[in-house]
């Protein structure tokens, strides 16, 4: 799924050092706080027990009604999309609202704009084809090419400090970036999230995808991408460093 911050470009490196971990100290449960549009959890070996949490109960909707058959439409006109934003649970059942705001604007990006087709003078079209692509349509594309991969997946809705009681799993954590355009969620309290992530790295496996990290967590992986979603640049697509941190307490000096 196009999702604001995926980490579809990384996965395949930062995977590998995740689930060698596992491997090493016996770890069968993956858990994802953040898991977002699903780029990386559907990458996850099917024999591992996986579990999805999302803050944002439309999108959790959404996956749960797309995992029991529900399919997404080929394409949302910027009238309905504009109504859904305005009259939300008032008319629309929830899992389309989560459809309409994140796979419909541009960016997938919950606050953002409607995102319009390629071709301006074709704006209804439903098909894709040689010189016309409805994004909606692109969007519900992506989304069933991955639901192979999701078999099995457990998406439950909450904050990812609702959840602490994991032991003995390994917990990857994709959460709103400092410094970047912010989530549904609103503001983000990075102190307190660090906090967690070092309390659940007592019996968990925790690693955390991220800019920067405190001191007393340790970069496991970095690599340059392109992005655009940072909130404070010269450019609309500038390279940005990924980095993928592990809480170490031994490499604070």
């Amino acid at each position: 799924m196009k999702y604001m911050g995926s980490k579809n470009r990384i996965a395949k490196f930062v995977l590998l050092i995740m689930i060698k971990e596992a491997n090493e100290k016996g770890i069968t449960t993956w858990v994802e706080p953040f898991v977002g549009g699903a780029n990386m959890i559907d990458k996850v070996p099917s024999d591992f027990q996986r579990i999805g949490i999302d803050y944002n109960e439309y999108l959790i909707a959404m996956w749960n009604e797309i995992m029991n058959g529900w399919l997404p439409p080929d394409f949302v006109s910027e009238e309905e999309w504009k109504d859904v934003r305005e009259k939300m649970d008032t008319k629309y059942e929830k899992h389309y609202i989560g459809f309409v705001r994140l796979c419909c604007s541009f960016g997938a990006d919950w606050n953002g704009g409607y995102a319009r087709n390629v071709k301006k003078d074709k704006p209804d079209a439903e098909l894709l084809n040689s010189t016309t692509k409805s994004y909606c349509r692109q969007s519900k594309n992506n989304i069933l090419k991955q639901l192979p991969n999701l078999q099995g997946v457990k998406f439950i809705n909450g904050s990812y400090d609702e959840y602490s009681d994991f032991e003995n799993c390994l917990i990857y954590c994709d959460p709103p970036y400092k410094g970047t355009t912010s989530y549904k969620t609103g503001a983000f309290d990075h102190n307190k999230f660090w906090q967690w992530c070092r309390d659940m790295s007592k019996k968990n496996v925790v690693f955390v995808s991220e800019y920067e990290a405190p001191d007393d967590f340790i970069c496991v992986w970095q690599g340059e991408i392109k992005t655009n979603f940072a909130s404070q640049r010269d450019e609309a697509t500038h390279k940005a460093v990924e980095k993928l941190f592990k809480f170490s307490p031994t490499n604070v000096q």
